[in-house]
């Protein structure tokens, strides 16, 4: 296949991977996986993946704010404790063997699969049914910063499950804080495997354009009809992924 084909790949599995993240997260399960048959290594992957879910955060956080969905203070409170744990997560990716990566990558994947598929309503649904304060959580988003600068895939989903904890209201609101904060980690990630050389621009851009414009559109959704009419093709897109990673490395 040519180069352009494979360009023009990026451009679609960005555009979709856009609409997942600015609506519940889970976008990267989709351009992971199509970074990998691009042919980037593991490391080169992960740190260019950064470069289209920066564009679609920063789409979504502007329709968001365009129709008064973000609570700036909420939002600015969470982003700090999340900021401090990504180049703890970024140093650990980039320095673990790449082959140890992938069945990493692949178990992430089917745990993430199984946690929403055995609650789905925690992330699909608004609920108020939290107790939890902002200061008491700080530590859970150091430690979801961690996970976000090791790998992007499923971040969306673990603050959205984390702020479900926190009597934040309703989906909608949370979203618009998820991709505040979204931005701001991806961006802290990005400075860190660039500096390492391990992100391959050309790729990252095209998946970038995609990812833009899903992000406008996503966030679009989300306001108009919510998530659910992607929460079953995440699930699935999970889990063969994640099996994909583990049998390649294990067989």
């Amino acid at each position: 296949m040519t180069d352009l084909f494979w360009y023009l790949l990026l451009v679609v599995v960005g555009f979709l991977a856009g609409i997942c993240n600015s609506i519940a997260g889970g976008g990267s399960f989709l351009s992971l996986p199509a970074l990998f048959l691009f042919g980037l290594d593991p490391r080169v992957a992960n740190g260019t993946n950064r470069v289209a879910v920066l564009f679609s955060s920063a789409s979504a956080v502007v329709i968001f704010r365009r129709h008064g969905q973000l609570d700036q203070r909420f939002a600015n409170l969470l982003t700090v404790p999340t900021i401090a744990g990504v180049p703890i997560g970024a140093m650990l990716a980039i320095y673990l063997p790449a082959s140890a990566l992938e069945p990493i990558f692949g178990s992430v994947f089917l745990v993430m699969a199984v946690v929403l598929a055995l609650n789905p309503k925690r992330v699909i649904e608004s609920h108020a049914a939290a107790n939890a304060s902002p200061w008491k959580m700080m530590p859970v988003f150091l430690l979801i910063g961690i996970y976000v600068g090791f790998i992007q895939a499923g971040f969306g989903i673990l603050l959205l499950i984390a702020m479900s904890l926190m009597n934040t209201g309703d989906l909608l609101a949370s979203n618009a804080v998820k991709n505040w904060i979204g931005f701001w980690v991806t961006f802290i990630a990005l400075l860190v495997f660039a500096a390492y050389g391990l992100v391959a621009w050309a790729p990252g851009l095209c998946m970038a354009a995609g990812n833009l414009t899903g992000g406008i559109v996503g966030a679009k959704l989300a306001i108009q009809k919510g998530n659910r009419l992607i929460f079953a093709f995440l699930i699935v897109v999970m889990v063969a992924t994640g099996i994909k990673l583990i049998v390649t490395n294990v067989v």
